[in-house]
């Protein structure tokens, strides 16, 4: 450079230290002037770079394609406009620019003027989508999203990032799983905290704001945009400064047009060209789920077609023994007036008859239950009457709980079948009778879902049902009563599907709560 801190030009280098790419001037292949932005670049000190040969800053054999290339240029062949190129720092590390370099004079002597931008972090998320993309490759393998997030792991955790899977509801969220947190983590430690846990959705403000509008989220300084009390906001800043933590990802993952999930990963260097490779994971982790799901379903149908055959063919041939038997049980009282224990006996005969024709009922109904007949229905009627009938049903227990029915008369009318959507009430109250605690109740409500839907839940004060039994409960057969016959829930969730509705077990607490959701009839 000459004295006056000017380049050739006489242009002030201020100018040049205000441009974000790295500048250098080569003569006599050393550098005789160098922008800010190449002492930021290659972690040098004020004035290092002058005088240096600009083979020790280049990685070996870089020099010699860039002659290559002037000596073409100067021959009028057509030389793309930038090279990629490697810069050796003095600590070793190796960072990858974007090359622009032409011919100029400096003081009054040829001189080559070289312009890099540095594509590290540009070179390392196309690294990342690449591994990512390998991972969709296989996604035949990956039969779900939980194995997709295993095969994940050592691609996040290599980068020294960490991140958790969480589960959305409207009025809330729970962590499903940490990803690639190492031990002793702060962040990692509180994800894991959350695993399992529901978190309403007004102590979560990021995850809210990306559920409303479903738009991914980076932040580039995590702990300045959190609100709240300033005694947690402290904490949790040292907290992410001991895990180097700074920046984050906030991705909604959609499973059949609607955010169920979110993905979000945290690390000191992660980059906005980061999260285009991690928004495309998280559609990834969509298309796993709903891959897994139309797999499941698909299970599902198969097995229910084999049962429904079974069960039509047993309830055929059970049905006529069993009528022989009350016939039977009934002569047998006349015969027995006077004799109190064949009387008992026979009213254990009869009891047992009883609890065989329920079962043959519900054989039948979730075998071949009748063709939807679509009508505008009104729930709060029709609700009255499936709580009466439940409290009657043979072999129910549970009979003299509290139910308390909040359904109100104004609520939409529904698009269903009256008596089939009766019987998934009754089911539905009875199943509930029959796991509530003493003392407790059956509340049943309903509300508008939406502008198309209607969503009616019957809740009672019973135990949970365990984590590990809840994705079983609506197969046939599968009950945890002694007395069960594992075909009410089964049967529920057919005359439902037959509705054009959804039923699911609510994953949440205290108590268990079914939610049915139905269309609304047209106006």
């Amino acid at each position: 450079m000459s004295g006056d801190d000017r380049p050739s030009g006489g242009l002030d280098a201020s100018v040049f230290d205000a441009l974000p790419d790295a500048l250098l001037v080569v003569r006599e292949e050393r550098v005789v002037w160098a922008s800010a932005a190449t002492y930021r670049m290659l972690g040098a000190g004020a004035g290092a770079l002058l005088g240096r040969a600009i083979t020790t800053l280049l990685a070996p054999g870089d020099r010699a394609r860039l002659a290559v290339l002037e000596q073409q240029r100067i021959e009028g062949w057509h030389v793309s406009e930038t090279c990629r190129v490697q810069f050796r720092r003095d600590d070793g590390v190796l960072v990858k620019a974007d090359l622009c370099f032409n011919q100029t004079r400096f003081e009054g002597t040829p001189a080559l003027v070289l312009a890099a931008r540095d594509v590290t972090e540009i070179d390392r998320a196309e690294a990342l989508m690449g591994q990512l993309a390998e991972l969709s490759s296989q996604q035949g393998l990956l039969l779900d999203e939980d194995s997709l997030l295993d095969a994940s792991e050592p691609i996040f955790r290599a980068l020294g990032w960490r991140g958790a899977f969480t589960e959305l509801f409207e009025d809330g969220s729970i962590t499903r799983r940490s990803v690639a947190a190492p031990p002793d983590d702060p962040v990692g430690d509180y994800a894991q905290s959350l695993v399992g846990k529901r978190i309403p959705l007004e102590r979560t403000p990021i995850l809210a704001e990306v559920q409303r509008t479903g738009r991914a989220v980076f932040l580039d300084n995590v702990p300045g945009v959190l609100k709240g009390e300033r005694r947690g906001a402290i904490a949790l800043s040292e907290s992410m400064e001991r895990a180097r933590v700074a920046r984050s990802v906030w991705c909604p993952v959609r499973v059949g047009g609607r955010i169920t999930h979110l993905f979000t990963l945290t690390g000191k260097d992660v980059t906005e060209h980061d999260f285009v490779a991690i928004q495309l994971f998280a559609a990834q982790i969509g298309s796993a789920i709903q891959t897994s799901r139309l797999r499941a379903e698909l299970v599902r149908r198969e097995r229910r077609a084999a049962v429904g055959e079974m069960a039509a063919v047993l309830a055929h041939e059970v049905r006529n023994p069993i009528g022989i038997v009350y016939n039977t049980v009934g002569a047998m009282r006349r015969l027995c007036v006077g004799h109190d224990d064949a009387a008992a006996l026979l009213d254990i005969v009869g009891e047992e008859a009883t609890r065989l024709s329920v079962l043959v009922r519900d054989l039948l109904e979730f075998a071949r239950p009748p063709a939807p007949q679509l009508i505008a229905v009104e729930l709060s009627s029709l609700v009255a009457l499936a709580v009466e009938a439940a409290r009657h049903d043979p072999g129910r227990a549970g009979a003299s709980a509290a139910v308390e029915i909040d359904v109100n008369e104004a609520l939409p009318l529904v698009e269903a079948d009256a008596a089939l959507l009766r019987r998934v009430l009754v089911n539905l109250v009875a199943n509930a009778l029959q796991h509530v605690t003493p003392g407790g109740r059956v509340r049943i409500t309903a509300a508008c879902a939406d502008e198309r839907s209607v969503r009616l839940q019957v809740h009672n004060d019973g135990a949970p049902i365990p984590r590990e039994l809840a994705p079983r409960i609506f197969e046939p057969f599968f009950t945890t009563r002694a007395t069960g016959t594992g075909l009410g829930l089964a049967i529920v969730r057919r005359l439902v599907e037959d509705l054009r509705g959804t039923v699911v077990l609510e994953d949440r607490g205290p108590g268990v709560t079914f939610t049915v959701t139905l269309p609304r009839a047209s106006a």
